[in-house]
């Protein structure tokens, strides 16, 4: 296997891999002590299996002497924004670990916590902005063990966003910050860096196969996305109002010259289209455009940004390892290749001693249960012809009353408890799920949460469902029909060439006592 003739790992030869669905892409970017960055190949594999597609990689080209680094997926871990008291950098994520605990759906107790802190020259607050990033251990230990299992070991886990931070900072103009959005197979990612440090990012439900299909679809695409742009721009201007915004790069596989057409319509900084020759030595892939323009997909650009790390370090900014600190680092043999071997000759072994000790056990065993028999056979007839206990009838419905006053008292307790916890939960379940495209404008519980009204304005009619059965998921929603809908359009108020739609949701007819919340 390739990972017994590992060599020492000298930083220059750095391979990024990630499982994007069912296929596993990867890539090998040279650092030499001058010039560009130089891109050696780019591998995919057809496979849901991120070990198997690993070993295969392992077999396609040679992995002796490299780092190996990976990028999480979009569901493998959580990122969120937040503020951070005067503490010392190493006290960072402790503070966040708690500070977040009840914004994930995870333990955060081994939880692998990473704080990205944003410039605190942009904007004029006292305390320091952050980002978090949360892995839960499950996702973290999937992630050991496939690596073990293919005889490999994780130099780095990088996410998206720093990855593509590295794309976005060698686009920077000095001292200013600037944005580059990337569109992908599922949804596009919106950056914008300072100094090569991460300050904003928004995800934008806008897939590249959007803006390549009808006339009518690409249209309708191109203004979500646009408008989507058009307010990250505008919060960080609002937000981050001691720097300037020098432009924006858009990446879209197969050019991104409509993209940037219509961004510059709506922006008010100059727009480019990324020029991966100006940044990377692409000819090891050839001279054929098609292998070049393949790489501005979101997906190659984040792999990209990850095998860029060590220009990043380089730089002094700021580097997040998504894995267990304690865990060994190196090219030391793992699980795969040593302890698993261990491992199977131990279980053999004590497999052998309990199957003797088990035969001379069923012998015995059979001697007891002949004996046995000899002896349950007058006790089973006498069993039977006992009659039945005259209160046993009684006592059966005893029994059922006992179990009916059981249910009675759980359903009371559980109402109780729902009435108890007051209206911040249907805020939280809310705000967790978010969608850009929805605005709640309002809330009404009646009563202990029996009812509920929902209003609020969406960009198109047709994000409704889906948003209603994303949060169908939270457990304030679960069960929850809504029989009364009602759906008009804002007159006064359009999005691009849209008109925004309002909706207001019932579950069924409003009583006179209700209490109402502003989300």
């Amino acid at each position: 296997m390739w990972a017994r003739r590992r060599q020492a790992d000298n930083g220059s030869h750095w391979v990024a891999v990630t499982q994007d669905g069912a296929v596993l892409r990867a890539l090998q970017v040279s650092h030499g002590a001058s010039g560009r960055p130089r891109l050696d190949w780019v591998h995919t594999q057809d496979t849901n299996d991120f070990a198997r597609g690993l070993r295969a990689l392992g077999r396609a080209h040679s992995l002796r002497g490299v780092s190996l680094t990976s990028v999480l997926g979009r569901t493998q871990y959580r990122l969120i924004s937040t503020e951070l008291d005067e503490l010392p950098r190493e006290e960072w994520s402790g503070a966040v670990r708690w500070r977040l605990k009840e914004q994930v759906d995870f333990s955060v107790d081994d939880a692998i916590v990473e704080v990205l802190g944003v410039p605190q020259d942009t904007q004029n607050r006292t305390t320091q902005p952050a980002i978090a990033l949360l892995e839960s251990q499950a996702e973290a230990q999937k992630l050991s063990l496939a690596a073990d299992d293919a005889g490999a070991t994780w130099t780095a886990i990088e996410v998206p966003e720093t990855g593509l931070r590295n794309i976005c900072a060698l686009t920077e103009t000095e001292s200013q910050a600037h944005a580059l959005i990337a569109f992908g197979s599922e949804h596009a990612l919106l950056v914008i860096t300072l100094g090569g440090e991460l300050v904003m990012t928004r995800t934008i439900e806008v897939a590249s196969a959007a803006l390549m299909g009808s006339e009518e679809a690409r249209g309708g695409a191109l203004g979500r996305a646009g408008l989507e742009v058009l307010r990250t721009l505008d919060t960080f201007e609002r937000t981050h109002s001691k720097v300037t915004l020098s432009g924006l790069t858009v990446a879209l596989p197969g050019g991104a010259a409509s993209m940037a057409e219509v961004l510059a319509d709506l922006v008010y900084v100059p727009v480019k289209a990324l020029e991966m020759g100006q940044l990377l030595d692409c000819s090891a892939l050839g001279e054929t455009s098609e292998q070049i323009e393949a790489l501005a997909s979101l997906e190659n650009l984040c792999l990209l940004g990850a095998a860029l790390r060590p220009a990043s370090q380089a730089r002094g900014i700021q580097q997040i390892n998504m894995q267990d600190a304690e865990r060994p680092q190196g090219g030391a043999l793992t699980w795969g290749a040593v302890w698993g071997v261990r491992a199977v000759v131990a279980v053999l072994g004590v497999a052998v001693v309990a199957v003797i000790g088990m035969s001379v056990a069923t012998k015995s065993f059979e001697s007891q249960a002949a004996g046995l028999e000899a002896q349950l056979g007058p006790l089973t007839a006498a069993t039977v012809s006992m009659p039945p206990p005259p209160d046993m009838d009684k006592l059966n419905e005893l029994r059922k009353g006992e179990a009916l006053q059981r249910r009675l008292s759980e359903a009371l307790s559980s109402a109780t408890a729902n009435a108890s916890q007051g209206y911040s939960e249907y805020l939280m379940a809310l705000g967790r799920q978010a969608q850009p495209n929805v605005w709640i404008t309002g809330l009404t519980v009646h009563g202990s949460g029996g009812q509920l009204e929902l209003s609020g304005r969406m960009t198109d009619p047709g994000f409704l469902p889906g948003y209603l059965s994303r949060l169908e998921r939270e457990t304030q929603f679960k069960g929850r029909r809504f029989a009364q809908v009602e759906i008009g359009v804002v007159s006064s108020e359009m999005t691009g060439d849209q008109r925004l739609t309002t909706f207001s949701l019932s579950t069924q007819d409003t009583p006179r006592s209700s209490k109402e919340i502003k989300p």
